[in-house]
């Protein structure tokens, strides 16, 4: 029997009256393909996507996590999404301070060994295990994509440059999970 688990977005949008209201944004837009400055400068935007146009944003935010010298938080649905960018987040991990992984691995111990610098964090049996975060830090605080899988390839979620609702995110994966992430400056 499986167990059910209401929506991590949910409980997110629960805490701010209105941010689940806002408008959604088209980021598949090909005619229009942001920065992260754009997101930036937007503040919030909420979406609903496909794969493409999260990994796009994903390597923007990883991107940055390099270029600033920031921590990272990174969700994976399963073990093998993880394994499809490990290359690439090997290269990542060992440029930057600190990173959790989180995932739905069903044993973490399995999952590549990162630098130690890295935690690798199973959320196998919780309502993380359909997301797709990725957090970083900037000169405000805490940043980032947080977006849920809603099934046929398509994620419903948000981009926030509020370190109030991202600290909100990290305190809920930090409760669910037993953990202390901080990308607070």
């Amino acid at each position: 029997m499986s167990q059910q688990y209401s929506s991590f977005i949910q409980e997110i949008w629960s805490n701010f009256s209105g941010l689940a209201d806002t408008k959604l944004t088209d980021l598949s837009d090909h005619n229009i393909l942001w920065k992260l400055s754009e997101y930036i400068d937007a503040g919030y935007v909420n979406f609903i996507e496909g794969r493409k146009e999260l990994y796009r944003l994903s390597i923007l935010l990883e991107n940055y996590a390099v270029k600033y010298n920031a921590p990272l938080v990174a969700t994976f649905e399963t073990d093998e999404r993880y394994k499809y960018v490990k290359d690439h987040y090997t290269e990542i991990l060992e440029k930057i301070p600190k990173a959790w992984i989180i995932g739905n691995f069903n044993n973490p111990h399995l999952a590549p060994q990162p630098p130690k610098t890295t935690d690798v964090v199973s959320c196998d049996g919780t309502n993380i295990s359909d997301m797709w975060i990725v957090l970083t830090r900037g000169p405000k605080g805490p940043f980032g994509l947080v977006a849920e899988n809603m099934g046929d390839g398509k994620y419903k979620g948000f981009f926030s440059y509020s370190p109030t609702v991202i600290s909100k995110v990290i305190e809920n994966i930090n409760q669910k999970l037993k953990i202390k992430i901080n990308l607070k400056n």
